[in-house]
């Protein structure tokens, strides 16, 4: 498929990782950061799903008032496990993986929202045949569906050079950042949907992983309204995850990563990620890379 072919009407759900992220910020703290991106969703009418952990500050008594307030305001809550830990290192056991599992709910089980939705942190799915079938079969037996994503992305690295930007120089130009943030979102959009079509033989509804982070307290208004002026449409979480493609449980391994590169890895396609990137004739066509977008951050001194 051409990139330049047209992508419009697509549907995309927003989902947010780690929150609340109560990690010192400069510009706007934590709680600061919540409030805005809760007045820019209601402002904008779009409803989003938080994944939470309690390692991030969930299971502190601000980060609990900070979770409720988005349920109360009608946001979903699930399951980014306690801990943060990654299932593909041989030190995280399935036990102690599942142990976890149950931590990270009891932070939200009470709360408004919530959810039985599980996102692996750093989408990684297992290592091991007997880890990957063994929780796939945990979540089964204790109600949990997947929390996929179809479109990946890593809005954490640009968080992360402007917060060290800020912190260096806090009346820093933020338009640069807002620009190239931009750019890496819809070069993602456009890789991962097209690499779904291919896969599922149809449009699917699509989740986008971004994260609870000072750059979407600052952009979430304008991520928002850039999708709605290529013509996307906002959906609610919850009608995107009803999709048949969500229900899966793909047996790739190491298990995880994102829905299309999951299945794709299951049946043994290989070469798309290839064959986008030689038919990429604009640099911005391959900031879906986390090495391309450093790259250009570097580049452009941010």
């Amino acid at each position: 498929m051409p990139l330049a072919c047209s992508l419009a009407a697509q549907r995309v759900a927003l989902s947010l990782d780690d929150a609340p992220f109560l990690r010192p910020s400069p510009r706007l703290e934590a709680p600061a950061q919540h409030r805005v991106m809760l007045a820019t969703l209601k402002d904008r009418k779009v409803r989003a799903i938080l994944f939470a952990n309690g390692v991030n500050g969930g299971d502190t008594p601000e980060g609990k008032a900070i979770l409720r307030t988005w349920g109360e305001a009608g946001h979903l809550l699930a399951n980014h496990s306690y801990s943060h830990w990654d299932l593909n290192q041989d030190d995280v056991t399935l036990k102690a993986y599942e142990e976890d599992l149950l931590s990270g709910e009891a932070v939200l089980r009470d709360l408004p929202g919530f959810t039985h939705l599980y996102r692996y942190p750093f989408l990684r799915a297992g290592n091991t045949v007997a880890k990957r079938d063994g929780f796939y079969a945990f979540l089964k037996v204790h109600g949990y569906g997947i929390g996929h994503v179809s479109i990946d992305t890593a809005d954490y690295m640009l968080d992360e050079r402007l917060r060290q930007r800020l912190e260096k120089e806090p009346s820093a130009d933020l338009a640069p950042y807002r620009d190239l943030y931009l750019k890496h979102l819809w070069a993602c959009a456009r890789f991962y949907d097209t690499w779904s079509r291919e896969v599922f033989g149809r449009e699917i509804p699509h989740v986008i992983l971004m994260h609870s982070r000072l750059l979407n307290a600052l952009f979430l208004g304008d991520v928002i309204d850039f999708f709605r002026a290529k013509g996307w449409r906002w959906i609610d979480p919850a009608e995107a995850f009803k999709d048949a493609a969500y229900a899966l449980m793909p047996r790739n391994l190491p298990g995880g990563e994102a829905l299309a590169e999951a299945v794709a890895a299951e049946r043994g396609q290989q070469g798309f990620v290839k064959a986008w990137r030689e038919k990429a004739k604009d640099p911005d066509d391959l900031l879906f890379s986390e090495g391309r977008l450093k790259a250009r951050m570097d580049q452009l001194g941010l």
